[in-house]
């Protein structure tokens, strides 16, 4: 198990997209989400925004509406991990131990919803 950081790619590449941190830990993640006026079809000028109609906006930039729970093991605890990513580019933005609390609706209540 490789060591798992908050502000870092859990799996660089999720969804078979080659996601890259060039900021590093902590910083934007690329291929980003788009975020602009349209320059042609289908109705130039017409602004979209890919994240701004989501629920959710990680420190990766990429907004969603369900955030990706994934079970991992921690060597140095010996105990599981929950650890709560984007669902799009596996940014890692929560590490619960052990796992089994991030379904406590009491302690973490946007998770379990």
């Amino acid at each position: 198990m490789a060591i798992l950081t908050v502000g870092t790619l859990y799996n660089p590449r999720n969804n078979n997209i080659a996601w890259s941190q060039p900021g590093g830990p902590g910083t934007a993640v690329f291929p980003a989400q788009g975020d602009g006026p349209f320059t042609a079809y289908p109705v130039p000028g017409q602004f979209i925004s890919e994240a701004g109609e989501s629920l959710w906006r990680a420190g990766c930039g990429h907004g969603f509406d369900v955030w990706l729970v994934c079970k991992d093991y921690d060597s140095a605890t010996s105990s599981t991990v929950a650890v709560v990513c984007c669902p799009l580019c596996s940014y890692i933005m929560q590490l619960i131990e052990p796992y089994e609390l991030w379904t406590n609706p009491v302690e973490y209540p946007i998770l379990v919803g």
